[in-house]
């Protein structure tokens, strides 16, 4: 396959890691691996904390989007970002097939600005679409990034479904590297 896929694995780490590295809520999901060739992670950066660390919030899609009842996601994932100085919505995880309630699709937040007017870090990535498998309680989760693929996410999303990326993931899972030193081996 051509198309380069960027894999980052995250996990709502234990609660002894937690309390080692000062996380104080379960809501989280650090991210503990990820592949890509380039190092470049497509706007995730900005969600990097001092430490260096990147993770996201798992949010009911309701209490931060405003929208009509016709919007088939119920998550969303937040991150707090360096550069905006605020909380983002990364993406809402929109899962289409009731049978596969594991695997979701989403997009960056593509606005030009943000609700404060700062810009937005993921603007310049707003064309990339994702692939999620997560977990039934949603702890864990893994994201696959798809760079300018957003118009082309859907037919993704199917191919996830249908077990076609199966074997680019299995490598992609292969030439993972520790995303952060939790100060534990066994994540």
């Amino acid at each position: 396959m051509n198309q380069p896929i960027y894999y980052y694995h995250f996990k709502t780490l234990p609660i002894d890691i937690r309390k080692a590295n000062g996380i104080r809520t379960d809501k989280r999901l650090d991210c503990i691996q990820f592949s890509n060739g380039s190092g470049d992670h497509r706007g995730l950066d900005s969600l990097k904390n001092h430490k260096g660390m990147i993770y996201l919030n798992k949010v009911r899609a309701n209490e931060i989007i405003n929208t009509d009842v016709r919007r088939i996601t119920d998550w969303s994932l937040t991150g707090r970002s360096r550069q905006a100085k605020c909380s983002i919505n990364l993406t809402s995880l929109f899962n289409e097939h009731i049978e596969y309630p594991e695997l979701y699709y989403g997009n960056p937040h593509n606005a030009i600005r943000l609700g404060n007017g700062a810009e937005n870090p993921f603007f310049n990535y707003r064309y990339d679409g994702y692939l999620f498998r997560a977990n039934k309680d949603l702890t864990e989760l893994e994201m696959l990034i798809l760079p300018d693929q957003v118009n082309l996410i859907r037919s993704w999303y199917q191919d996830f479904i249908d077990g076609e990326l199966d074997q680019e993931i299995k490598q992609l899972r292969a030439d993972c590297k520790p995303f952060y030193d939790y100060g534990y081996s066994k994540l």
